[in-house]
């Protein structure tokens, strides 16, 4: 058989090659100026790892922010990918995220670069062609909309390309003409896998494709070899297989890799804990099914969904769990796109066996081998995923889906002789992967356009119904919010998180015993929910159940014990119950916990001010009655304990502001404490610097004016109330107050 597959497609040179590929991967650009959507919030915006954390300390927790050994991690380690995203803040002092998408799109151009060459290093050089007609599908596939254009999607994107760079590195050593650079290579293929992994997990998959590379590609062994040979039993037979030239040096280099291997998997279970993450029904409910069988036919049809996507990307959804994907339970017609599937699988497989003496079968198997090696950590095979579908986790797998496209076009115009029709449907396939990515990277621009796009592909994923609810909520549309939060809960009535959302919104609304009983039947069924616990705790004390609140709080700190917004909302039902010291106490512990935690130091600031004053006005009464009764026994009684609550109000406040400085508040009190004080100059000053922090808050102005009426500086005390009233025309104290002041010049008139 003919080594050499004869080309009739046009082929590129190399430098324009690189620049078609280049240009084609700008499908993507369109979400250059998106926001943040989606697991963008909880993985860059919400999580401190990206911001303040000591970055020893990132080391310790998951993509999300969660310790490792938390019961509740995901165990999903990616410290290197969190660290990219802790430098566009360290260069930025803010997280844009414009910044974030732009270095998304230009690591995947760089990514489909590095794919080219690793194709071309796989085929080698007769199949360049086939290496170019690749790359360019890869480039435009619209399945990898979520990994670009999605920011958590650089997860995927660091890992493929320190994957690639592992293969590359693994063919400089297989090339290498002496022992120094053979193992020079070796170490470099085994950071470049370690530097994977720690951008994602399936980073360790790099290791099994080099491995086949060298078998498949340079020793150009075949199963069906190793098959015939093993069941001959003759060891000289197996061992004829390699070239005695590469005999000593691929072993040597196979050992290498599973040694590599072993230590990251080993190094990786340690960092777990030797502990796999627990996830709930919900996030995949397959693998939660009693009946072995049933689970198995449930993860085949996943498999065949994850190939549908490759070959018709038409239904892309940003989530495909709560009902997307019905579960198989029985006879399904379904069963049938799972026979569909294996028979052209065992085709292809099948296929790269017959012809291994043929370049087409080996380059087939080489795809067959980049298509599933990848997708084995997302497989359900060897531990229970978080997910039933991710689009993103098929970015390195469509490498090798691309691959076989790429080979069966090849073929198929060889046989036919059809140059020019093949390049004209290949182009056309191309234009219109181009376009499809396009506009899907546009709806991953903003929340609204991707939830909203979700409805057509999952109307019956309770999910997209949560997540557009959330959206109308932020946007401060409350009944759509309500509707959709109702509609996942029909369809999915144990969906704990919507029950608390919904709750919060009924909160809000005053409708608190339905909130309640909502919070209750959450923590019923997800009992370590602490938020939903949290969130009963407020709508308890807002019915003024005090007792009930308190243990609602506890049991949140129980299950949370790292959680200053808990201890935030148990100052403010220590306040309502004037335990003051205890309030004070559960501010400082919320700060202890969040330094930057706003609220917290606000009413620290106010609680302490108010103790002052009420002890400054309890002490003034003490001595009048002192004065009057001419009695010796009060005469200690004086002001010095009142200085004292109002320096340590003062104090609180400079102490915040090291930590929060744009926080127009803190100015705002310590203006309000000195002018009560007669510190009219010292007031004056922080009035203005609350104003450079929050220029439209007409309650500034409104005691700026007060400040100033004291002060006896009529004309900018009115300056001041003419300013609040443009800002808030009905604010009634500073209406009042500019009529007493009128009324007061018109006395001295």
């Amino acid at each position: 058989m003919n080594n050499k597959i004869t080309t009739h497609l046009p082929v590129a040179s190399p430098s324009f090659s690189r620049w078609i590929i280049v240009l084609l991967s700008l499908c993507f650009v369109n979400s250059y100026d998106g926001d943040f959507v989606f697991d963008d919030t909880e993985a860059i915006v919400n999580n401190d790892d990206t911001r303040v954390t000591p970055l020893r300390e990132i080391f310790k927790n998951d993509f999300w922010g969660t310790r490792l050994s938390h019961k509740q991690s995901h165990k999903s380690y990616r410290p290197l990918t969190i660290l990219s995203f802790r430098l566009h803040f360290w260069l930025r002092q803010d997280s844009v995220p414009q910044d974030y998408h732009v270095v998304n799109i230009a690591l995947h151009g760089i990514n489909c670069l590095l794919t080219l060459l690793v194709y071309n290093v796989l085929l080698g050089p007769r199949g360049r062609d086939i290496s170019f007609y690749a790359a360019a599908l890869f480039a435009v596939h619209p399945v990898h909309a979520e990994a670009v254009s999605g920011i958590v999607g650089r997860a995927e994107l660091l890992c493929t390309l320190f994957t690639w760079l592992s293969v590359l590195s693994y063919d400089h050593a297989v090339r290498a003409r002496d022992a120094r650079h053979t193992w020079a290579a070796m170490a470099g293929c085994a950071v470049c896998a370690s530097v994977a992994m720690l951008c994602k997990e399936t980073g360790i998959t790099a290791i099994g494709i080099c491995a086949i590379y060298d078998i498949i590609v340079i020793n150009r062994i075949h199963p069906i070899d190793v098959i015939d040979r093993l069941l001959k039993r003759s060891y000289v037979d197996v061992r004829r297989l390699w070239k005695p030239v590469w005999y000593k040096s691929t072993v040597s280099r196979l050992v290498a890799l599973v040694f590599v291997a072993t230590t990251l998997l080993s190094l990786r279970f340690s960092v777990m804990g030797f502990s796999t993450p627990k996830f709930q029904p919900l996030d995949n409910p397959a693998s939660f099914m009693d009946n072995a069988l049933l689970r198995m036919l449930n993860y085949n049809y996943i498999y065949c969904l994850n190939v549908w996507l490759l070959v018709c990307p038409v239904w892309l959804c940003f989530d495909w769990s709560m009902g997307c994907i019905p579960l198989i339970t029985g006879y399904d017609h379904r069963l049938w796109a799972v026979a569909v599937f294996w028979l052209t699988l065992g085709a292809l497989i099948a296929y790269a066996f017959l012809f291994r003496r043929g370049e087409t079968g080996r380059y087939t198997t080489v795809g067959l081998a980049m298509l599933m090696v990848p997708f084995l950590p997302a497989s359900n095979i060897f531990f229970n995923v978080g997910f039933v579908l991710a689009e993103r986790t098929l970015y390195i797998p469509s490498a090798g889906y691309c691959l076989l496209v790429a080979v069966g076009l090849q073929r198929f115009s060889t046989r036919f002789v059809l140059p020019k029709e093949s390049s004209i449907a290949y182009a056309a396939l191309i234009a219109l992967l181009f376009t499809r990515s396009w506009v899907r990277s546009d709806q991953w621009r903003s929340e609204k356009e991707l939830f909203q796009s979700a409805l057509s592909v999952c109307p019956l994923n309770a999910k997209v119904h949560y997540n557009i609810a959330k959206n109308a909520a932020d946007a401060g549309n409350v009944d759509l919010a309500k509707l959709e939060y109702r509609e996942a809960l029909r369809l999915n009535p144990e969906y704990a998180q919507a029950m608390n959302n919904l709750g919060n919104l009924l909160k809000d609304n005053g409708q608190l015993s339905e909130a309640v009983g909502l919070f209750k039947e959450a923590v019923s069924l997800q009992k370590d929910f602490a938020t939903a616990w949290m969130n009963l705790g407020i709508a308890q004390s807002a019915l003024m159940r005090y007792e009930e609140s308190e243990a609602s709080y506890f049991t949140a700190l129980r299950y949370r014990s790292n959680y200053p917004d808990c201890f935030y909302n148990l100052g403010v039902l220590y306040l309502e119950r004037k335990q003051h010291d205890r309030a004070l106490k559960a501010w400082i512990n919320a700060t202890k916990q969040k330094p930057a935690h706003r609220r917290a130091w606000t009413n620290m600031v106010l609680l302490l001010d108010d103790l002052g004053s009420y002890e400054d006005a309890r002490a003034d009464e003490l001595q009048l009655r002192t004065n009057a009764l001419r009695t010796p026994r009060v005469t200690h009684v004086c002001k010095y304990p009142i200085l004292g609550r109002t320096e340590e109000a003062l104090e609180t406040a400079s102490e915040a502001l090291k930590l929060i400085p744009d926080h127009a508040p803190i100015y705002f009190n310590i203006a309000n404490i000195l002018g009560k004080k007669g510190r009219y100059q010292e007031a004056e000053v922080q009035f203005k610097l609350a104003i450079s922090k929050s220029p439209t808050d007409p309650m500034i102005y409104a005691n700026f004016g007060v400040l100033y009426h004291r002060w006896n500086k009529l004309h900018a005390a009115e300056q001041m109330y003419r300013r609040a009233l443009q800002l808030k025309p009905d604010l009634y104290s500073a209406r009042n107050n500019l009529q007493k002041l009128y009324a007061l010049k018109a006395s001295t008139i």
